[in-house]
């Protein structure tokens, strides 16, 4: 810690889950005269992370701009089509890449693989520096800077960023504020094998428990899928202890014939579902990033692919400033970055909220509503063209980054 404590840091991230690994190579690439510090502040016992991220064509964009993509492709499966349902309703919606001249809408990958790419490309940008370590007990408004009180003594960044949601009590020790709301909802994560390869399928199932998820994986054949099934805690408690069987029982009952059959379950995991959004994303020398920002439920798999089109936008602005010769902390470059990306992060989050509470509903004219969406969202191709390109990200404004 000696040689990170005591110095002035362009840079430093607090948290190094994806949204800060990610940072920091975006920055780390985009100047080489700055220096970065990534802490991580995760205990390294930390359970292992089993959940999937379906990766957008944006953030698919950013990490071929990155050079990354070419390490991750062959770990991913491809989401060609989109089937929506209802269950126990008519209404459903058939989506097709092809329809949009895609490739595909997505690529799903299971978060510690994208963790480990991230990883193994630390080591080929000298400018970052890596530590694990508590994350600081304080930090400290300065003229000069954002000061951290970090365990071995005090360093001094030009922007401090928290990444994560875990860096929440930091912001919240500065004064600001989080609006939440929580959907009496917890979030299943599983691995199941299927019986019938997916062929780049994804349903998206919509229950009265709640919403259904099923994101296809690489390998067996192609019969592998990242399970989210979004369920109150009591039944959420007893499904995640059920034995295997009983499991793939229940499960199977709640997904029909329509998203096919579930024979293998493994690595279940838990957590809550809640919309948790910072009454400030930016001040004078810090940035709010990730889940530390913005936590949004999971049902449109949208948080991760936003998150990278904030640093996106941030390093472009950022590189910007820096041959304009303004430092990174400058307040008025962090209130344009907010700027910039205040309307699409308000139609993810929008979207992310509004779509479990509408389908979340058993009275007769919600019902009635949706269903009718559904078949019309299915019929019209203009209007499934667009629904098409704002989950892969394309609505949002393309950010400019060095080649």
């Amino acid at each position: 810690m000696s040689e990170v404590s005591n110095q002035h840091w362009h840079f430093a991230i607090v948290g190094a889950g994806l949204s800060g690994a990610c940072l920091a190579l975006l920055l780390a690439r985009e100047q080489s005269q700055w220096n970065i510090l990534l802490i991580d502040s995760e205990a390294t016992t930390a359970e292992l992370d089993h959940r999937a991220s379906a990766l957008s064509a944006s953030t698919i964009d950013v990490l071929q701009t990155m050079g990354l993509w070419s390490d991750l492709a062959t770990s991913t499966a491809a989401i060609t089509r989109i089937d929506v349902s209802d269950r126990g309703h008519i209404g459903s919606a058939n989506l097709d890449a092809s329809e949009q001249e895609l490739n595909a809408y997505g690529y799903v990958v299971e978060n510690a693989q994208l963790a480990e790419v991230f990883a193994q490309a630390f080591p080929a940008f000298p400018n970052i520096t890596h530590i694990k370590a508590p994350a600081p007990s304080l930090l400290k408004p300065r003229q000069d800077g954002m000061g951290l009180l970090l365990e071995q003594g005090e360093c001094l960044a030009d922007l401090a960023v928290l990444a994560g949601g875990e860096q929440r009590p930091l912001a919240q020790q500065l004064g600001i504020s989080y609006r939440s709301h929580d959907y009496q909802r917890v979030a299943l994560v599983a691995n199941l094998v299927m019986a019938e390869a997916h062929n780049g399928l994804a349903h998206e199932r919509f229950t009265g428990d709640g919403a259904i998820a099923l994101l296809p994986l690489p390998g067996k054949g192609d019969k592998r899928v990242s399970l989210v099934w979004t369920l109150p805690a009591g039944r959420a408690e007893e499904m995640q202890d059920a034995g295997p069987e009983d499991f793939i029982s229940g499960l199977n009952e709640q997904l029909g014939s329509r998203a096919g059959t579930a024979l293998e379950v493994d690595d279940r995991q838990c957590f809550p579902v809640k919309k948790i959004i910072a009454a400030e994303q930016v001040r004078s020398h810090l940035l709010l990033l990730g889940n530390a920002a913005h936590s949004m439920h999971p049902v449109a798999g949208q948080g991760f692919n936003l998150s990278v089109r904030d640093m996106a936008t941030l390093t472009e602005l950022l590189s910007k400033a820096h041959h304009d010769g303004v430092p990174p902390g400058d307040l008025a470059v962090l209130q344009h970055y907010a700027k910039l990306r205040k309307d699409d992060q308000g139609r993810t989050i929008a979207l992310s909220d509004k779509l479990p509470k509408l389908f979340g509903m058993d009275e007769t004219l919600a019902m009635a509503a949706r269903n009718l969406g559904l078949v019309t969202l299915d019929l019209l191709p203009p209007l499934r063209q667009g629904f098409a390109r704002f989950g892969a990200g394309l609505m949002a404004r393309r950010a400019r980054l060095r080649e």
